[in-house]
């Protein structure tokens, strides 16, 4: 598999096996990931890659802070709004991943159902933390998204899948004690990473994406 087909075939998974995947399997993963660009080579990034009981822990604790209904506490704000062409594509996403999932606007048990599953990470046998230092540089964010997009493609070649999950660093606290995380450091993003379950409907589904009309000038080309 090239890179071109790799980037293709790359989608978020919603729905993992439970079989293990390797430290040696992501370790591989990890050590090519690393050659991934960073402002200045200053390869800000830190990672805790979790796996076996401490990520049953963290997944029981997220799932009854969920449950509890206590408040979101990221270390790194979320979006609060966007522009009306993307708050329109953000909408159409969660509306169409429920009509491919057959769950309905009014079924409000498989909705909350649904988002429990998001706090246990869909299943994923292990989770990809990165962090970075406290009072880091927004560049720093760039290369944050750049190394976890690495791992994402070179997850699909080895025959896995991956889901960046921000719902799996809401609570800060529980991921730090469990994945020994330092105080100094900003929990940014967690990946979820496993062999995807090949024929559940969320692995199926697909998000469109806009033309490159959408996005693109071409200047100084014919």
């Amino acid at each position: 598999m090239n890179v071109m087909q790799a980037a293709l075939a790359r989608k978020s998974i919603r729905a993992f096996s439970p079989r293990p995947v390797s430290r040696q399997t992501l370790q591989e993963i990890m050590e090519v990931a690393l050659r991934a660009p960073s402002w200045g080579n200053t390869q800000p990034w830190g990672f805790a890659i979790v796996g076996g009981e401490p990520l049953d822990r963290i997944r029981e604790e997220c799932v009854e802070l969920t449950r509890q209904g206590v408040p979101p506490a990221p270390e790194v704000v979320m979006p609060s709004s966007w522009g009306e062409v993307e708050t329109s594509r953000y909408k159409a996403l969660g509306r169409d991943l429920f009509e491919a999932l057959e769950i309905r606007r009014d079924d409000m048990e498989r909705r909350k159902a649904y988002y429990l599953e998001v706090a246990r990470l869909f299943g994923a046998p292990a989770a990809i933390y990165l962090h970075l230092a406290r009072g880091f540089n927004p560049y720093a964010l760039m290369d944050a998204g750049i190394v976890l997009q690495t791992i994402a493609l070179l997850a699909v070649g080895q025959g896995l899948g991956t889901c960046f999950l921000a719902m799996s660093v809401i609570y800060p606290d529980v991921v730090r004690r469990h994945a020994e995380i330092p105080q100094d450091r900003v929990l940014v993003m967690g990946l979820g990473i496993g062999h995807p379950v090949p024929d559940h409907p969320a692995n199926l589904f697909r998000s469109p994406r806009g033309s490159p009309d959408e996005f693109i000038r071409w200047i100084g080309f014919d």
